[in-house]
């Protein structure tokens, strides 16, 4: 694998901001340029139980003329109607532009879900004309839900990534089976479909890479990937115990076929959205920029902030 030299001396850097969600908000999405204004979305809690994930969450929407100074947010998408597949409540969007329209990936979860049961987290789509919305789902289904019995992706599908990339469509996403639900020990994988709105097939390859909370952009003539999960199984976590648990690396990721990732640099990262700039401005890596999830104390007080990429030693 031809890695970009440049890629081996990548390194974070905060940016400061105003106003960027913080207080139980989490999962941000990638960030989206539209007539002057950036665009973030964002999970929000609507009960007061912190972080209790996935069961009564909705998704936030909100913009900045800069990507420094951030505005006051507003709802984006509210769980579905009931009866349907995700009325429990929806969370970590990923927005793309395709054939006219915006397209949100979510996550749905069926009413009286909790972290315990065997309900069913799954993935779809609304779609709307321009970044404000209003989003419309698109399907009275899932677009992709979990796999077969016994498969590494049996018990969910999370944190869906789309994108359009050497002619097809893929949507990479977290995979979660019955055997294994250590949320540091999942992995991910990628579907692929001729159209953004499927039908989707799972890669013969999958899983590609442990991951959670993930990444996934084009670069040059290839694929980056940030995860949130330390490097080894075991020797450092993040999804439970301490989020500041010192032991294990991070790293920034590079792959030239979107199946085989390889380390490039050491990269701190928990949960993260990245800007890419349209053109060849993407084709530098300091012109991109992201933002994550951060925490005040070991597990608790999350709050989103932006980082830039930077090359160590400029």
């Amino acid at each position: 694998m031809s890695v970009p030299q440049e890629l081996k001396h990548v390194c974070r850097v905060v940016h400061p901001t105003q106003g960027l969600p913080a207080d139980n908000n989490h999962d941000p999405s990638n960030i989206v340029f539209y007539k002057g204004r950036y665009y973030l979305w964002y999970t929000q809690h609507m009960r007061q139980e912190p972080y209790g994930h996935f069961a009564g969450c909705k998704i936030m929407c909100v913009t900045s003329p800069d990507g420094e100074h951030w505005g006051e947010p507003a709802d984006a998408l509210l769980p579905g109607a009931a009866g349907s597949w995700d009325e429990g409540g929806v969370l970590t969007a990923n927005v793309v532009y395709a054939d006219g329209r915006y397209y949100m990936w979510y996550i749905g979860v069926p009413k009286g879900y909790s972290d315990e049961n065997e309900l069913p987290r799954s993935c779809g789509w609304a779609a709307a004309a321009t970044p404000d919305g209003p989003f419309v789902r698109g399907t009275r289904m899932p677009a992709i839900g979990p796999g077969a019995p016994g498969e590494w992706d049996d018990f969910a599908v999370d944190d869906i990534t789309a994108l359009y990339w050497k002619g097809e469509w893929r949507i990479y996403y977290k995979g979660t089976s019955r055997a294994q639900r250590d949320p540091d020990l999942t992995q991910v994988g990628f579907a692929q479909a001729p159209a953004i709105t499927g039908p989707y097939r799972r890669n013969e390859h999958n899983p590609v890479i442990r991951g959670h909370a993930f990444s996934v952009w084009p670069y040059q003539n290839g694929l980056l990937l940030l995860t949130g999960l330390k490097d080894k199984a075991h020797e450092g976590y993040i999804y439970r115990g301490d989020w500041n648990d010192p032991r294990g690396k991070q790293f920034l990721y590079y792959s030239e076929d979107g199946i085989s990732f390889e380390p490039c640099c050491e990269f701190e990262n928990r949960a993260s959205g990245i800007f890419v700039p349209p053109g060849e401005a993407a084709q530098d890596i300091r012109n991109c920029w992201g933002v994550t999830v951060n925490t005040r104390n070991a597990h608790l007080g999350r709050y989103i902030e932006r980082f830039d990429f930077a090359l160590s030693g400029e």
